[in-house]
């Protein structure tokens, strides 16, 4: 009698990436699809990032990129989708006969978070961006496309005002410490800097009379800046729904399927909320 085949094997891979919340969403969304699939986490620590992800079109055949292997992936891929290029990095991975091609969905999840809590028209809302490293290049591309008015604010100005030059020329740059006085005038904060990593306090806002402030990160690493938030009287918002947007992308890639975004994150809110 012959074995049955293994099912499909799809992965996140990153370093860390145990904490990582992906091998929750997608195994439910295969389950509920009827899929022969299943997706876990891959820990990728390597100076050789590129060349080990390449490899690794041979045993799986789509995969999730976490940080710090975005531009890695990247470098992997025979080919890429015009998001990926354009933000110099890519997080989902479709295999093609023994190659990958690269997407980038973290343009399309955050585009549903910002809508989420921006509501749908984005062209001229006026956004301060607080950070300019790797997180804030999709979230730049998705803003400078939806005609948002754009400010980055980040510790340094000079990278600031390449990101700018680089991917959003109409959009101005400033030091954190103008973060108060910008922030009075602005329609929404996304903050894209890790400062609950670094235990490092948000920059002091102005008060935000129930304007929305969006998180990209979420769960314990995004606590301190949405308390010092809200207690400046601005809506926090966490990155769950962009977490679960750029997953929902993805999936549509591999299995071309639209699948349950809500029930995937009344999940991971209920995940979140037990490990908090």
């Amino acid at each position: 009698m012959k074995n049955s085949p293994e099912p499909a094997r799809y992965a996140v891979v990153g370093d860390p990436v145990a904490h990582s919340l992906s091998p929750l969403i997608h195994n439910a969304w295969m389950l509920e699809a009827g899929l022969d699939a299943h997706y876990e986490r891959v820990h990728l620590e390597s100076d050789a990032a590129a060349a080990d992800i390449r490899d690794m079109a041979r045993a799986y055949a789509g995969l999730n990129i976490t940080l710090p292997h975005k531009r890695a992936a990247l470098e992997a891929s025979a080919s890429s989708s015009p998001e990926a290029r354009i933000v110099g990095a890519a997080n989902t991975l479709v295999r093609d006969g023994e190659t990958w091609t690269a997407h980038n969905t973290d343009v399309a999840g955050f585009e549903i978070a910002m809508r989420a809590v921006a509501g749908e028209e984005l062209r001229n809302l006026r956004v301060l961006l607080i950070g300019a490293g790797g997180a804030a290049r999709a979230v730049v591309v998705s803003l400078n496309r939806a005609g948002a008015l754009l400010t980055i604010a980040n510790r340094s100005p000079v990278n600031a005002a390449a990101l700018a030059s680089e991917l959003a020329p109409h959009a101005a740059t400033a030091d954190l410490s103008e973060v108060e006085a910008l922030s009075a005038s602005a329609d929404i904060i996304v903050n894209s800097a890790s400062l609950g990593h670094a235990g490092v306090s948000l920059p002091p806002l102005a008060p935000g009379d129930g304007r929305p402030f969006l998180d990209l990160s979420y769960g314990k690493a995004a606590a301190p800046a949405l308390r010092e938030a809200a207690d400046a009287g601005w809506a926090p918002h966490d990155g769950l729904t962009m977490l679960v947007g750029q997953a929902a992308a993805a999936f549509h890639l591999w299995f071309g399927v639209a699948p349950d975004q809500a029930g995937a994150l009344k999940a991971c809110r209920a995940a979140v909320a037990a490990h908090t």
